[in-house]
């Protein structure tokens, strides 16, 4: 923030859509920047090539560790050699679209008008053969950047990095997972592999603001980045690609307010999560039916905490605590702490609450000072529909007592 209250970096929908968009910083990937950038700058200023190695799960952050860096050296080195950036995607590709891909590029480069219907039916000998003359006439450094190259065949892999080699250019490969043991002697032909770790609760909750915070000029609820973080940590991967895809769908809402409600926050969700809500409607009204009355009317009264309170994520220990207690009131049940934990452990181990890991987070420092009251925990369902359900429920009930 400037003096003016103003975020200077504001960038607006860029920061979100542009697949090819670099934060101003890139946080909590510092060293692996630096690395990246020293090996680069002496490679290019020495003349020398180097193959480049990074392994992480899609959305873990390598396009735009390796753009960053790239772009750093053209602005930060004005008398580093120039070099040019070549972008491949390996993905459904033959070694012979991958050579016409970087052909065409090279050929675009050295302003060479070539009809590429001619160069189709050639074979990958004569391909090379072009691919050697255009590098030479170009006199310039190539980096290559091949992505997703977990697509590619072993043997396909290790032609195009000792082309690179061959003629000193130097290749970045990006794969997205873990190279398998029948190719891990791929690895022998990298200089420098990088593997990149995943990301804690609190690194991620940041990584979200600061894209938030130059996608919309106005301020978002710090709850609801951090009920997004939780949704990830328990649904999926610690990665910032996954909360970047939910939050170009929370654009359009968000672009007008500060927050979305409950409801609307998992529905969304729900569309990113394959292991989202694991349990069916079905499963859930089962075990509401075959629960104690104090359980089901405890659980009425969390789903009235939220529907009441539609912006609201998270209910701390100390408050649903009262909840049961009002529940004891309602039946004129005598208050028990261990008949509450059982409670409390029976919707966790069914899945219908969670505790929030952002307590944990804030105050890592001060541990053994933080009140386990003031835990926060949210709930997987929709506070609608499992309100529903316990109407039904309380409906069936009720006209079960009729008959009877």
């Amino acid at each position: 923030m400037n003096l003016t209250g103003k975020n200077i970096d504001f960038v607006g929908p860029k920061a979100l859509f542009d697949p090819l968009y670099i934060p101003p910083v890139i946080l909590y990937r510092k060293k692996e920047e630096n690395s990246l950038f020293s090996i680069l700058k002496d490679s290019i200023s020495d003349d020398f090539s180097m193959n480049i190695l990074y392994q992480g799960i899609e959305g873990i952050g390598k396009k735009v560790i390796i753009n960053k860096v790239l772009k750093d050296l053209v602005e930060q080195n004005k008398y580093i050699k120039d070099f040019k950036k070549i972008d491949v995607d390996c993905k459904e590709k033959t070694l012979e679209e991958i050579i016409m891909s970087i052909l065409s590029i090279l050929l675009k480069l050295l302003n060479f008008k070539l009809d590429i219907n001619t160069i189709v039916n050639l074979k990958i000998y004569q391909l090379w053969s072009i691919l050697k003359l255009a590098t030479k006439r170009l006199n310039s450094n190539i980096v290559i950047v091949l992505k997703n190259t977990e697509y590619l065949e072993p043997k396909i892999l290790k032609k195009l990095l000792s082309f690179g080699k061959e003629l000193k250019i130097t290749i970045i490969s990006t794969i997205n997972n873990v190279l398998k043991s029948s190719t891990i002697d791929i690895l022998s032909h990298y200089d420098y592999k990088r593997k990149l770790n995943y990301f804690t609760y609190n690194q991620l909750f940041y990584i979200f603001k600061q894209r938030i915070s130059l996608t919309f000029s106005h301020e978002i609820d710090i709850e609801l980045i951090e009920f997004m973080t939780d949704l990830i940590f328990d649904n999926y991967i610690p990665i910032p690609g996954k909360g970047i895809d939910i939050l170009r769908d929370l654009y359009p809402y968000l672009q007008k307010s500060d927050s979305v409600n409950y409801h609307h926050m998992l529905e969304i969700c729900e569309n990113h999560f394959e292991s989202f809500l694991t349990l069916d409607e079905f499963n859930i009204l089962t075990y509401l039916s075959e629960e104690d009355l104090l359980n089901v009317i405890f659980l009425d009264n969390l789903s009235n905490y939220f529907v009441n309170h539609p912006s609201i994520f998270y209910i701390s220990l100390r408050n649903i605590k009262e909840l049961y207690l009002i529940s004891c009131e309602t039946l004129e049940y005598n208050k028990n702490l261990e008949e509450f934990n059982h409670l409390i452990s029976n919707a966790k181990n069914i899945g219908l609450i969670n505790s929030s890991k952002k307590l944990l987070s804030q105050n890592i420092k001060n541990f053994n000072k933080t009140n386990i009251l003031d835990e926060f925990y949210f709930i997987t369902i929709s506070p609608l529909k499992l309100k529903a359900m316990i109407d039904a429920i309380f409906e069936k009930n009720q006209i079960l007592n009729q008959y009877n």
